[in-house]
């Protein structure tokens, strides 16, 4: 900006200058300034953080990264033979654009190379011939070129603190992706040599053309979903950092590895997940085998299933710490909003693969109609590969879920054994329980009713239980008593009232009557109630069959301002309404909590090995019913009646009841006829149940 004063200021000049000198180069010339922390071009200032337009991928970061540096004559010479070497000689359905730059890169030398063409005065020439014969020859090239990079500011000053470490790729592609930015600035790249090979024939995009077959679009679409799925990725792992390096400096005590544990594994993760699906999705349908996409990552996925056991503890870890997360620079991201939608990203994620692998699979066997004998083969080896891709996306999901219904199931064990009632079912212990497998609230049909009830399924009993509050539980009892030893003292003070004032006065006043009294002028104004029928004082005695009172001042409460009056204040045990009906305050009872968890009464309990069937009806509304006959041991049986249960639900407690019982399934004659009725019978009472035996 010092060479036109006055004409542009801030960016607008700098992006005028940067567009005449991309027009004009003979006109306009590099100026001197500084590179990172030196003093080169100033078009080659911030060259690492320049931002782009749209987002790329690993993969197509990589693919991009080779078509710059084959246009580097002095680079393009070592690349092209490698490319040809992985065009030709590798093996496997997939191919990775980062092997031949690891290739490229591990020599050491030739990252020197590229060091060596930003000619810069603060980072002297590098011999590339310096210890050649000695055996640590590239790890040797390898710290020259860092402790150049650190000279010219394009790499922290900490890679040369890692000694016998080498720098991990990730770092290595960042700064080798500045210095091809400052050399394109400059002018220094050329067009490809039309002889070389192409980088996109090797690793093709995925792109659907329009009017394209239904099974290419959905390939195309599963790999734009991957891709926005790692963006989401890095953008929650960007923010994680921001985050660990803001309470670092603030010295916060905020666990960040409870919430973020997880991401940067996810992240390492796809980052070569999502390399395999882009480059099959890019591939001819006939050679698209996604089953290899798992290959040698399976193991890798057991991360979802730490991720989803730990998310509700993540989320609230997460909450706690919103109020400072705030105050921090999220990078334009809300902590509110898009961190809370990020975080259940990987949840989603995981459960579009198989839907995406089913649609992709019902789109090729579409398709299949209309092709040769033997293109019908190729295509079917396809369908295969798709089919093995799906049950690989299904049973990481099914471990994910297995792995977070554990974690729940080990939070609801405590929660049972913290709330039920030991004076109701203290015969209930954690060792004759067992492990929980289930639980939840059904609606149960035991004898006529049905009851809204928790079940809870262990591995040794099946125990139904109804949540009660331990106030009202404790004051139900209580309710009647106070309120009928209130109501004889009233009416016993009332009636001893009325006989005095006779005996002074001579009046006749029947005592099964009882008038009021005229109110005062203060009293007048309040309307009275409708179910106001009686006068009352409270004593000031206690009486030996009724719990003491705690009197307010003596004056007659006769009209409804007194009651309203009595009722407000926050001290006494009994709280008076518009009518005789008494309620107690939640704030009388201050030895109790507000929060108070509900209690665990044990209604009934069945031991699992008594089980004897179970039915399972798909209803017209969609919901399920599910049937558990028991055997007592009195010989006679039990009909437990689940209803209004989801298919999910449903699916569940079949699945740990004969996870928990040896159940086989029947083929009933009325289960033949009706495809929404399943039968599983435990074989030990097989001759009872079914009056004949069932083949193992």
């Amino acid at each position: 900006m010092n060479a036109t004063p006055g004409v542009f200021h801030g960016r607008l000049a700098s992006l005028a200058l940067r567009f005449t000198a991309k027009c004009f180069p003979v006109c306009i010339g590099p100026r001197r300034r500084a590179l990172g922390g030196s003093t080169i071009d100033d078009s080659t200032s911030h060259a690492v953080s320049i931002r782009r337009g749209a987002y790329l991928s690993p993969y197509d970061r990589a693919v991009y990264m080779i078509e710059r540096l084959l246009r580097l004559p002095s680079i393009s010479t070592y690349l092209y033979p490698i490319l040809i070497d992985e065009n030709i000689g590798s093996t496997g359905q997939y191919k990775d654009p980062t092997v031949p730059l690891k290739t490229l890169f591990d020599h050491g030398y030739t990252l020197n190379i590229l060091l060596n063409e930003l000619e810069s005065p603060f980072v002297s020439t590098i011999n590339l011939y310096e210890r050649v014969d000695e055996p640590g020859y590239q790890q040797h090239q390898s710290e020259l070129f860092w402790r150049g990079c650190v000279d010219a500011g394009l790499a922290p000053s900490e890679v040369l603190g890692r000694q016998g470490e080498r720098v991990g790729f990730d770092l290595v592609l960042v700064t080798v992706m500045g210095i091809i930015d400052i050399l394109q600035e400059r002018g220094r790249l050329v067009s490809p040599d039309p002889r070389y090979i192409k980088p996109r024939s090797i690793y093709p995009a995925a792109r659907a053309a329009h009017g394209a077959p239904r099974h290419l679009v959905l390939a195309a679409e599963l790999a734009q979903t991957e891709v926005a799925y790692m963006q989401d990725l890095e953008q929650l792992a960007g923010f994680a950092k921001r985050v660990q390096a803001q309470l670092d400096c603030d010295g916060s005590d905020i666990d960040t590895v409870v919430i973020f544990g997880h991401v940067d594994q996810l992240l390492a993760l796809h980052s070569k997940f999502s390399m395999r699906v882009q480059y099959l999705a890019g591939m001819p349908v006939d050679q698209q085998f996604f089953d290899s996409i798992y290959e040698g990552l399976l193991g890798e996925f057991d991360v979802y299933s730490s991720f989803c056991a730990s998310r509700e503890h993540a989320q609230r870890a997460y909450a706690a710490a919103l109020p400072i997360l705030k105050q921090i620079n999220c990078g334009g991201l809300d902590p509110v909003f898009d961190v809370a939608s990020l975080f259940m990203r990987p949840v989603q994620r995981l459960a579009q693969y198989p839907i995406l692998f089913q649609s992709i699979v019902d789109a090729l066997c579409d398709s299949c109609s209309s092709l040769s004998l033997e293109d019908k083969n190729k295509r079917i080896l396809v369908i295969k590969s798709m089919y093995r891709a799906m049950r690989h996306s299904k049973r990481i999901l099914s471990r994910a879920n297995e792995t977070t219904r554990e974690a729940m199931n080990q939070v609801n064990c405590t929660s049972f054994f913290d709330r039920i009632d030991s004076s109701l079912a203290g015969d209930l212990s954690e060792q004759a329980m067992g492990r929980l497998m289930t639980s939840g609230r059904v609606s149960v049909k035991s004898t006529k009713d049905y009851e809204e009830l928790e079940a809870y399924l262990f591995t040794g009993s099946l125990v139904l239980c109804k949540a009660v509050d331990p106030a009202q539980s404790s004051r139900s009892s209580k309710f009647r008593r106070t309120l009928s030893s209130l109501h004889m003292t009233i009416k016993a003070s009332s009636i001893h009232t009325k006989l005095e004032d006779r005996r002074r006065s001579g009046s006749s006043v029947s005592s099964s009557t009882l008038h009021t009294r005229s109110p005062t002028p203060d009293e007048s104004e309040c309307p009275t109630p409708a179910r106001t029928n009686l006068e009352f004082q409270l004593p000031s005695i206690n009486t030996n069959d009724s719990p003491p009172l705690i009197s307010p001042p003596t004056k007659l409460l006769s009209s409804y301002a007194s009651l309203v009056s009595l009722r407000d204040k926050p001290s006494p045990i009994i709280r008076f309404t518009s009518s005789v009906d008494v309620t107690i305050s939640e704030s009388e009872c201050p030895g109790q909590s507000k929060s108070r968890l509900t209690r665990l009464c044990a209604r009934e309990q069945f031991p699992t090995g008594a089980i004897s069937q179970i039915s399972q009806v798909h209803e017209l509304n969609g919901t399920v019913r599910l049937t558990i006959q028991i055997m007592m041991a009195s010989g006679s049986e039990k009909m437990l009646v689940f209803r209004r249960l989801t298919q999910e639900t449903a699916a569940i407690w079949v699945r740990m009841l004969k996870r928990t019982v040896p159940l086989v399934p029947v083929e009933d004659e009325n289960a033949a006829q009706n495809a929404y009725h399943c039968l599983h019978v435990n074989p030990r009472f097989s001759k009872s149940v079914l009056g004949r035996s069932i083949a193992m």
